[in-house]
């Protein structure tokens, strides 16, 4: 398919540290001028959100919704369009309610996909230290062995739903499930190919990406090629430089006009950033209180 008629839509999970969040942020106020809001998402299977528009410190005003000037509250969820770039993001501002991640992805996501003919999905996520499904199973199986260069936080792997249209009906067959014995979970590298850079080379069936990979193939939808999950390994605490260095990965989250190179050099940070995400001063006296 040429790359004109290709569409990308990103979703960042609710996951360690908020980084996808965060990266999606950087997404849209350092590209604002490409970007514009779409129209709020039904917010019935994530928890109540309502704050004010957010806008670039450098924008001064927010220009993603200035195509809705009577607009003046953000939600849950929000979908936005650079039309350069073919590109659609979802912002989602608060976790989906506890046992709803499949009405979520079935009666949320897989509209939007149907409705606007994407061809290429891409899901940002994160993981750090105490996500034992990840990180345990990740020091008891080495899959990097012999592999040079391996990048130490950021992992991509693809699932091609092209010519696979018989996979919904072989899915428990194909999926190759393996049993840690240290965790008792089951992981599986036959849905996704990780490049070989990549830190992770395995998925386990407890995380959301299973469960949304699991969605999209039993959907069996028209538009639907690819499936991105781009991974990046943090910390908790001002995670502000993860969301930035995750962003530097950019050109592998889109499918660009004409093949063309697409990367951010000018990181601008919305205004809902300042006092929480490394724009603090250390509390110097017991009054400033024992915060940062």
């Amino acid at each position: 398919m040429a790359d004109n008629f290709k569409k990308t839509l990103i979703l960042p999970l609710i996951s360690t540290g908020n980084v996808p969040q965060l990266t999606t942020d950087l997404i849209l106020h350092s590209l604002s001028n490409e970007f514009r809001f779409v129209k709020s998402l039904d917010s019935t299977y994530v928890h109540p959100f309502v704050g004010a528009l957010d806008y670039s410190l450098n924008d001064g005003e927010p220009i993603l919704y200035k195509s809705y000037p009577d607009k003046k509250f953000s939600s849950a969820l929000e979908l936005f369009y650079n039309d350069s770039k073919n590109l659609y993001v979802i912002q989602q501002r608060t976790p989906i309610i506890q046992g709803y991640i499949n009405n979520f992805i079935k009666e949320i996501v897989i509209p939007v996909i149907e409705e606007l003919r994407i061809t290429d999905v891409t899901i940002l996520d994160s993981y750090g230290a105490l996500d034992e499904s990840i990180i345990n199973h990740k020091f008891n199986n080495n899959t990097n062995i012999g592999v040079n260069n391996v990048d130490p936080f950021y992992s991509i792997g693809v699932c091609k739903l092209e010519g696979i249209g018989s996979l919904s009906d072989e899915f428990d067959s194909v999926l190759n499930l393996k049993t840690d014995p240290n965790t008792a979970m089951h992981y599986t590298n036959s849905l996704l190919e990780f490049s070989q850079r990549s830190l992770l080379q395995e998925i386990s069936t407890d995380q959301q990406i299973f469960k949304i990979i699991f969605h999209l193939i039993n959907s069996q939808l028209g538009s639907l090629m690819n499936v991105k999950y781009c991974s990046f390994f943090v910390h908790e605490g001002d995670n502000s430089l993860d969301a930035k260095l995750f962003t530097s990965h950019f050109s592998d989250f889109v499918n660009p006009k004409n093949s063309s190179i697409t990367e951010i050099k000018d990181f601008k940070t919305p205004i809902s950033w300042k006092g929480v995400y490394g724009f603090n001063e250390v509390p110097a006296t017991l009054e400033e209180g024992i915060y940062i």
